[in-house]
């Protein structure tokens, strides 16, 4: 033992109020080893020397050292040389957090306290009644708290159309998100510790944004521990005993002047360059919302409206469309919706208005505004449309007569005729079906009574176009390497997904840097440390991410291992390059020296040598002045 280790460790033993010094402690074994968000534990070999103290190494005692608390999880016992000795391991006390649990509630609160017949909690559907005159028809959606819906109603004549659109957004219907929720980093802290009996305590230190996760339910504390550093990538957690302090990095990662110059206090500097993981473009595809559009059509024949000389069948229809051949074409004219008298001229929107108004049905005199009259079908009949141009971008009409002859009002200067179908094949064939109903019914003119058709169509958006995220200065240095698909519903901001698809790629190898030092010194988790390896010309700044400290050891040195980020793996690449450079001088120098008849110095290797290094050179000069130009 060394003198004073007695004064630095001490255990409390389980169940035991008093604390104890070990004077039993191979101080060779003792070390601590720590790596951010993922371990904290102190380990070491005890003997057996008699003491109360060593008598408490069990399960669950307590072991103090340097202001922390640990729990010994691991106690195992040896016996070798008739010298007896214990195996300790202990993890540090904030793992403890994982003994607080949260549960769902089960039961419904009205029933709290029985034992029986109690009623689950959600289980329980209230349905309002209402004074609809007897119509039980209700529209499930009415209540639908991610629907919006309105509707409108039009009378032309004896024809009453009712037009009822709903914008659903699927964003928050996706089944997989429909309990997401917003939360700032305290919120999850707050619902799990506030209120626990095991002393736990929070600090959050630093700014971070909220985060759409799902609504916080049942789970333990290590699973709010997952949580936090899933949705919050930039955190640190670095507790103090039983308080559990956030860091971001900012405030983690902090230069207390310390410096590690190889050879000079350090034996080794392991470099780890990989880009197996490298990742700079990703397709980011966000949240929906869907358009149902439903348009209901009552017709009464009973009060004069429509036409006593027209035939209600295919033929009918046929009729009834030629019968305006030779109009002329006259653009915003008279017809259908639009009134007035038809004959006088028409365009192509009007004049198709004008043939179903004929027939006691209603369309607007428009072409955009007619498509949620129609659905489209693959192959044309007897009474249906053709449109010109996208969904939601038509710009003009046609009727078919029967599958390969379409009528229509053409452009100004002409007047509606008949063609051949496959003359002006329109984009897509339309069906209404109230007039697909008459076309097929061969009912004659003048009957009586009321007819009622109806039509739906649904139509998805996303709130913005599917887009691919590319971070360009790494695609510059090591080409495209495309990460899986993001398709995220929580999104229907496209700028809150471009700051999400930053955080899901690795623009840059990974690199990280073990360091074995000489001493036994004190490592900080987050400094930022000054490293230096002049050899390889390598002058940077990297945190202390994870160490095993040897603080009792003459023989066990301090080993520390840095992070990466984007400015030290620019001074390795840098480094890199330099020697590089160094090389080729070298190589320069040999070769002059080798050839006595040379004396002007003039370089003399293969060609395929220049090539490689002429590339090569060309390369990394463009990647620094990139560099320089960013920095």
């Amino acid at each position: 033992m060394r003198p004073g280790i007695t004064q630095k460790v001490t255990v409390r033993g389980q169940g035991r109020t008093e604390t104890e010094p070990l004077n039993c402690i191979d101080p060779d074994s003792f070390y601590i080893d720590w790596e951010v968000n993922s371990a904290w534990s102190l380990q070491f070999t005890a003997h057996q020397d008699g003491s109360l103290a060593y008598s408490m190494l069990d399960s669950q005692a307590s072991i103090f050292f340097d202001g922390q608390e640990y729990i010994i999880k691991q106690a195992e016992p040896d016996a070798n040389s008739g010298q007896d000795s214990l195996d300790v391991v202990a993890t540090h006390v904030y793992f403890e957090v994982g003994r607080i649990r949260k549960y769902k509630t089960y039961v419904d609160p009205a029933d709290n306290g029985k034992q029986t017949d109690v009623r689950v909690n959600g289980g329980t559907q209230i349905e309002n009644d209402s004074d609809n005159g007897g119509d039980d028809s209700g529209d499930d959606d009415d209540n639908d708290p991610n629907s919006q819906k309105s509707t409108s109603q039009s009378k032309n004549g004896n024809t009453t159309t009712t037009t009822t659109v709903t914008k659903t957004d699927e964003t928050k219907e996706d089944s997989e998100q429909e309990n997401q929720v917003d939360y700032k980093i305290d919120d999850v802290l707050k619902y799990w510790i506030d209120g626990n009996s095991l002393g736990f305590s929070y600090q959050v230190i630093g700014d971070f944004p909220t985060a759409r996760i799902e609504q916080l339910s049942d789970g333990s504390g290590t699973d709010m521990l997952s949580k936090i550093t899933e949705h919050w990538p930039n955190a640190i957690i670095y507790p103090d005993n039983r308080n559990i302090r956030v860091y971001t990095q900012d405030e983690f990662n902090k230069d207390h002047n310390n410096r590690l110059d190889y050879e000079y206090n350090t034996t080794e500097f392991k470099w780890t360059f990989d880009s197996t993981s490298l990742t700079n473009e990703v397709m980011c595809i966000g949240g929906k919302y869907s358009i149902d559009t439903e348009v209901d059509t009552e017709t009464d024949d009973d009060d004069g409206g429509q036409p006593a000389n027209v035939t209600k069948s295919a033929q009918g229809f046929i009729d009834d469309a030629r019968s305006y051949l030779g109009v002329p074409y006259v653009y915003g004219g008279a017809g259908g919706a639009r009134g007035g008298n038809p004959r006088s001229g028409m365009d192509c929107s009007s004049y198709v208005s004008q043939v179903y108004q004929d027939f006691g049905i209603h369309v607007p005199a428009q072409t955009v505004a007619m498509e949620p009259y129609f659905h489209e079908v693959s192959s044309p009949q007897t009474g249906d449309v053709g449109f010109y141009g996208p969904h939601g971008g038509s710009y003009h009409i046609c009727m078919f007569l029967d599958p390969n002859t379409i009528i229509f009002e053409p452009q100004p200067g002409e007047v509606c005729k008949e063609e051949p179908a496959s003359w002006f094949y329109p984009s897509w064939v339309a069906r209404n079906d109230q007039m697909a109903a008459i076309v097929g019914s061969g009912t004659g003119a003048g009957g009586s009574g009321s007819s009622s058709s109806s039509s739906s169509k649904t139509v998805e958006y996303y709130y913005f176009a599917p887009f691919m995220y590319r971070d360009e200065d790494s695609i510059k240095k090591y080409g495209e390497y495309p990460a899986e698909p993001i398709e995220d519903g929580r999104f229907n901001d496209k700028n809150a997904m471009i700051e999400y698809a930053k955080t899901k790629i690795q623009p840059q190898p990974a690199l990280s840097v073990e360091v074995t030092t000489y001493t036994n010194f004190k490592p900080i988790a987050g400094d930022m440390i000054h490293i230096m390896v002049k050899s390889q010309q390598i002058s940077t700044n990297e945190a202390v991410v994870g160490f095993n400290w040897y603080p009792f050891s003459g023989n066990n040195p301090t080993s520390v291992t840095l992070n990466s980020n984007a400015q030290n793996i620019l001074d390795y690449q840098n480094a890199r390059n330099k020697s590089l450079m160094n090389a080729i001088d070298l190589l320069k120098d040999q070769n002059n020296y080798s050839q006595p008849n040379n004396p002007q110095g003039i370089l003399t290797i293969t060609r395929e040598e220049a090539k490689r290094i002429e590339q090569y050179v060309n390369q990394q000069n463009g990647q620094q002045t990139d560099e320089k130009q960013q920095g």
